[in-house]
Parts: C-alpha cells; sequence; structure tokens
C-alpha cells in the first residue's frame, strides 16, 4: 500500500539521519586522533556541519510520522472538544503549506548552487549542492508527511506512532 511506502520512507529518512550523527562521531573522533598524532582532518569542520544539517533534515518526516514534533497542547486543554478536529485539520494544512514552501525554497536555493557551480571555501573544493541536497529530500519529505497526515486527520485515522514503531493498520 500506497502508506506503508510512505512509512517505510519515513524509517530510511530517520536511519539517514541517525547515520549522519554516526558520521559527526567519526569525523570528531579522526579530528581528536589526528590532533593527537601532530596533524589534522581537512576541512572537518565544513563536514561535519553539513553532515549535522543533513541530520536534521532527515529527521524531520520520521519525527512527524513518530509524533515527537514539538506541540502546544495546552490550546486544546482550553477549547472545547467539538473543536479538536477542526484545529488538528487547521494544523495539518498550515504544517503541509509552510513544509512545501521550504521544500521549494530549498529546491531552487540548490539548483542555483548548482547553475553557479558554487564551490566550498574550505582546502576540499565540494561543490555545494551536495550538502545542501538533504535539505530538499528532508523538507520534501516533510511536506509529503504533512500531506499524509492531512489526510488521515480528514478521515479519522491515526497518523503518528507515537512510539517510532509501524502502526499495524
Amino acid at each position: 500500500m500506497m502508506s506503508d511506502l510512505l512509512h517505510r520512507l519515513y524509517r530510511i529518512s530517520g536511519y539517514l539521519s541517525a547515520a549522519c550523527l554516526v558520521m559527526i562521531c567519526a569525523i570528531v573522533l579522526a579530528q581528536i586522533i589526528a590532533r593527537n598524532l601532530g596533524s589534522t582532518v581537512r576541512d572537518a569542520d565544513e563536514f561535519a556541519a553539513w553532515a549535522m544539517a543533513a541530520a536534521g533534515f532527515f529527521g524531520l518526516a520520521y519525527t512527524l510520522h513518530c509524533g515527537a514534533h514539538i506541540r502546544v497542547s495546552v490550546v486544546t486543554r482550553f477549547v472545547p472538544e467539538q473543536l479538536h478536529h477542526p484545529m488538528e485539520v487547521l494544523a495539518s494544512a498550515t504544517g503541509l503549506a509552510l513544509a512545501g514552501f521550504l521544500a521549494c525554497c530549498c529546491a531552487r536555493f540548490v539548483l542555483e548552487s548548482y547553475q553557479f557551480n558554487d564551490l566550498s571555501q574550505g582546502l576540499i573544493a565540494v561543490p555545494m549542492w551536495m550538502p545542501q541536497l538533504p535539505m530538499v529530500i528532508g523538507s520534501f519529505l516533510l511536506a509529503l508527511g504533512f500531506s499524509e497526515r492531512l489526510c488521515c486527520v480528514l478521515s479519522g485515522r491515526p497518523f503518528e506512532t507515537g512510539d517510532g514503531q509501524e502502526n499495524s493498520e
């Protein structure tokens, strides 16, 4: 089913986020070892920063699916029960609009970097579109997640798993 494919995509995105965090640890460890041996790892700071940004963007859709994004639930405590569903619809539609806008802006930004052949300013000249690409992928997956969430809210089905595991439905 389509939702199974999307849920796998969210999980893969979460794994990519975790892999980026492991990469940061490896870079820091390599830098520590190199310093103890009287050397350095070229552009380690840049690569670690790119991995941190990638980890954040790759983790967006997975975090949404797990229901772990920050949520202002204090508002729902003070509104009547019959307004909860319209508020969920509004929140999902707003999230979809913002994530879609973010995905479009990121895609334009990366396309410009590619067209102008932007290179990093460090010792290792890396085409900037490469470390920027996770922004596009992560924000697109977030928009996809919000669109699925909106469909689920409208049809009365649950979207968030709440525990990092897939729904059995």
